[in-house]
């Protein structure tokens, strides 16, 4: 039976909170508070559990996600494959050279050059000089910091950081590689980059640990992924089935919040104010993400303090650092709405949203289209995160087929099909807006 790469076995790993004395600093510094009389000798520190009963097996060459929100355990699980850290309860099986790249700069002396940390980084990593050697021209031109080689890495940014660090645990040719969130301060052909070789090291055998919140680098990559929350694992298997339980449980968390709408910036100070904004799965129950193919409704109710006769309602959804992906505004679409004062409610459907996958914020806007008055205008603060189970095809993702055949096969289908189908459905509008 072939013996796994990783075997970890009911690990739990607990922490105290408050001052802890883990280094000879940490013990100087609380010898120095206790002399100031700002010690707590006498203080009951909490015990804080960051993993519980957590088990895990990889086999060689497998890649694996792991996802989870903030304070998960992520962070912690990966320090203890790494060695940095050791289990309290449990044990952590590694066969192999193991590399791992856990933290910006982590290895790195920062008064040495980017050559001299090459050297440092790849004898702690196991390799010889000879070895480090034949392969320090492929790190340096992997990480493309040729000009800076001889420069100290005090002076380097956090992505030159992150590149050359890449790049060593990269080319040390692994038997186990554990990839933290670090990737996400490179710039975005350097990540590119970055998958492709973890893919070629996989291929070549290396087992993968690929701790991550971008869920579309996890996808692209990884078949299997575990999810952690609240220190366990919550779901262990394919990975699209581990996103969706990430997603809804992150769906859960943010239904149960309690609102803010009434008490925050939110509410115009005009006639108009938001108290509810949602969006609606087909069931009816409020999601933060969905597929592209599935339809969504967004659920808005407002209270009016005088009656309009033309009012104009607007959404618009952006990704959080652009500009407006969707916009959908009521007046375009050829609708005004007369409201009397009071409480209404408004429902946008549409039949779907085929973007590509990622993170996006919703927002509500308000006029009176008699006095050009805004009424509203949220902040962009309501997310839906679009899962496209790695099927983009650009900004957009569309449903597609794939047909093998003859020249003249597939072309005379293409026309028979255009005759049977016609153009009028792409010009249909099937989303609806409706307001009581």
């Amino acid at each position: 039976m072939k013996r796994p790469a990783v075997h970890v076995d009911n690990v739990s790993k607990h922490f105290f909170l408050g001052q802890s004395h883990e280094s000879l600093g940490d013990l100087l510094a609380g010898g120095f508070r206790r002399l100031m009389g700002r010690g707590g000798r006498g203080k009951q520190r909490e015990l804080f559990t960051a993993l519980e009963n957590v088990s895990l097996d990889l086999e060689p060459g497998e890649a694996v996600g792991i996802i989870g929100p903030n304070g998960a355990g992520k962070s912690t699980m990966l320090k203890l494959l790494a060695g940095i850290l050791r289990p309290n309860e449990g044990s952590i099986t590694v066969h192999g050279r193991l590399a791992a790249l856990i933290e910006v700069g982590a290895g790195f002396h920062g008064d040495l050059t980017g050559r001299e940390n090459i050297f440092l980084n790849g004898a702690i990593l196991g390799m010889s000089r000879g070895e480090i050697q034949s392969k320090l021209d492929a790190i340096v031109a992997f990480a493309g910091l040729d000009r800076f080689l001889d420069t100290p890495v005090k002076r380097y940014s956090s992505g030159m950081y992150a590149r050359l660090g890449f790049s060593i645990a990269a080319h040390v040719n692994p038997d186990v590689l554990l990839i933290d969130e670090v990737l996400s301060v490179g710039d975005a052909v350097f990540r590119l980059r970055c998958l492709e070789r973890m893919r070629d090291l996989v291929r070549a055998g290396t087992t993968l640990v690929f701790v991550t919140h971008n869920l579309d680098q996890m996808h692209a990559i990884c078949p299997r992924a575990m999810v952690l929350d609240c220190g366990r694992s919550v779901f262990m298997g394919k990975a699209h089935d581990a996103v969706r339980c990430y997603m809804d449980a992150m769906s859960r968390s943010y239904a149960i919040r309690p609102t803010d709408l009434e008490s925050s910036d939110e509410a115009s100070p005009s006639c108009v104010s938001l108290t509810r904004f949602e969006l609606l799965n087909e069931a009816g129950d409020e999601v933060v993400w969905i597929t592209p193919q599935e339809p969504v409704r967004a659920a808005v109710s407002f209270r009016c303090e005088r009656a309009i006769a033309n009012l104009i309602i607007e959404m618009n959804m952006r990704a959080s650092v652009h500009e407006n992906v969707l916009s959908f505004n009521s007046g375009r679409d050829g609708k005004r709405f007369s409201v009397e004062a009071g409480e209404h409610s408004l429902l946008l459907t549409l039949p779907n949203i085929p973007l590509a996958g990622g993170q996006f914020f919703w927002n509500v806007r308000m006029w009176d289209a008699d006095s050009g008055e805004a009424l509203l205008d949220t902040p962009f603060q309501r997310p839906l995160a679009i899962d496209d189970g790695g099927r983009a095809s650009g900004i957009v993702t569309i449903d597609r087929e794939w047909v093998l055949g003859a020249a003249s096969e597939n072309v005379e289908t293409s026309k028979r099909q255009n005759v049977e189908t016609g153009y009028s459905s792409l010009f249909t509008n099937d989303s609806s807006l409706c307001v009581d």
